[in-house]
This record gives C-alpha cells, structure tokens and sequence, in this order.
C-alpha cells in the first residue's frame, strides 16, 4: 500500500513509519522541516516537506495514496485552540477531497465524544465532527488515546525541587495512561486494513491514580517520600500561566482537569474498554528514572 503520514517523525509517526516500511508498505512521511528530509530517506520513507497549513502542498502528497494518517500538531500555539484545530481540520478535509482518497485515520483523543465542558479536549470533537461532515465518502477511523505518559515529564522540576506532583486532580481516582508506542500497531492496524464507514477506538495502556504515579515514580528514581499534592483549579491556572502557556490554552486545560476529576469523564471509555497495552506505568518510571540521572550527570 502507498501510505502518507503526518506527525513528521514524531513520538508515533517515526515508530510507524519504521513498521509500516518493514511490512512492505510505500511510506510519505510529511514534515515542515527541511532537516528531516535525510532522516526520512534513512527510514526508506519518502519526505514531503512544506506545511499542513497549505492545502495544495498537502494535495500533492496525499495524491495516490492508499491510505492516509492525520493528527493537529501546534494546535496550543494558537491563541484559540478551538478555531485553530477547526481550521487545521477544514484544510486536511479539502486536500483529501482533491486528492479523493478514501481510508483516513486520524489521531483524536480521549473525551472527543464530549463536548464544551471537556475543556481543551473539546478540539477533538470539532475535529471529528469537522472530518465526518467533510469525508462522508471516505472510511474514517477515529484513534482516541488516553493520557500521555510523557506528559508526566511536566512534573520533572517539582519532582527534583520539591518531592511532590502537583495536580487539581483527585488523588485516588484512577485515570488511563497511554505509551506513544501502544498506539502505533492500533494505528497500523487502521491504516493497513481499513474498516468501512466511520469507526474509533480507544487505547491505553494503564489506569492508575495521582497517588500510585507519585509511589511508582518515586520507588523508580530513589525518591520514597515522593508524594502527589491536591491543588485549587486557581493554583493549577497561576502555575500554568507563570510557566509560559496561552491564557485560552491554559484555562481550557483547567477545565479539562476540573471535569476529569469532578464528573464521570470516562463513560464512554469503559463502554468500548480497549484491551490494555503492555507498556505499564512502572516502565514508563524507568525512563524518567533514566531522565532524571541523565540531566544530573
């Protein structure tokens, strides 16, 4: 199959890039960064470097493909990250339509069933419903994920100064994690043999709470009095704003903790339960072990 991949080389797209080609498949690997074009050549993919901002330039590397793969990436950079992945939407809608290719997947998140109340997540519901309404034609497969484990890796400097995790989150209720590297055989799946008409699928690896993170991390890196501290949504703000993040952006991630921990945010999840992949959270503690001896040597 000929295969077009966004993401560049990325925490999913190089890993898939990797297996897709080893399957035999034909891999476009797009980037906006001309320094990654050799790297892509080093993988037997093909590069197609310019911007998923330009919709001819996306058309001509769509053209011929069996298959396609889209995620939004610098979605947050934007001052509205609400318009901004409607517009990235729009514009991957009008390359797959002048391009006519007819098996999309797309790498959507967890709460994109959800609606304004879901906070910054919200975006993946306008996404979807952006690409259904545009694609009617197409086979459309939805890939929510959880939690990102790397996202943990926020917490590196008030792990090292303080021995805490801070969070608005509750302390003892469980949430999904996932590792980039359980996604990528989902998505190979959905790209190599697609299903008709308009599908998702959830995957996450582990379900863990602030308090088993905050011991499991802890154990990992020889910090046993790490612990994990409840703070106010007005904290969580104050400290996201004074790290540098977007107003919106961070408002609506506040949000999106506040729903998290205050309402049932994983009906939908424990309704289509994906199989659990193997990367549970003790592995991730290893790496960010690995991380945290790394940046004191």
């Amino acid at each position: 199959m000929k295969i077009t991949l966004t993401g560049s080389l990325g925490h999913i797209s190089r890993p898939l890039t990797e297996q897709l080609v080893a399957a035999g498949h034909t891999v476009t690997v797009i980037s906006h960064n001309p320094k990654r074009a050799d790297e892509i050549k080093a993988l037997d993919a093909i590069p197609a470097i310019g911007s998923i901002a330009d919709v001819a330039f996306l058309t001509r590397a769509f053209s011929g493909a069996d298959a396609i793969y889209l995620m939004i990436t610098a979605a947050t950079e934007d001052a509205d990250v609400f318009v901004a992945g409607k517009r990235q939407a729009d514009t991957y809608v009008q390359a797959v339509q002048a391009a006519d290719v007819k098996n999309i997947v797309n790498l959507s998140s967890v709460g994109a069933n959800l609606g304004p109340e879901v906070g910054a997540l919200h975006v993946y519901q306008i996404i979807e419903q952006t690409l259904t309404a545009g694609l009617m034609d197409a086979n459309l497969t939805f890939i929510r994920p959880t939690g990102m484990y790397y996202n943990l890796f926020a917490n590196l400097a008030s792990i090292k100064a303080e021995h805490v995790i801070y969070t608005s989150g509750a302390l003892d209720k469980p949430q999904s994690w996932v590792a980039p590297k359980d996604i990528v055989p989902i998505v190979f799946q959905a790209l190599t043999e697609p299903q008709n008409g308009i599908t998702s699928q959830y995957v996450a690896s582990d379900e863990v709470s602030w308090q088993t993170i905050a011991d499991t991390l802890g154990q990992a890196i020889g910090m046993p009095d790490l612990k994990a501290v409840q703070i106010s949504d007005d904290q969580m703000l104050r400290g996201m704003l004074a790290s540098g993040a977007r107003p919106m952006f961070a408002e609506q991630m506040v949000k999106m903790y506040a729903y998290e921990r205050d309402a049932d945010f994983y009906a939908d999840y424990r309704l289509h339960q994906p199989v659990l992949g193997p990367t549970k959270l003790t592995d991730f503690a290893k790496t960010l072990a690995r991380s945290i001896k790394g940046n004191k040597a």
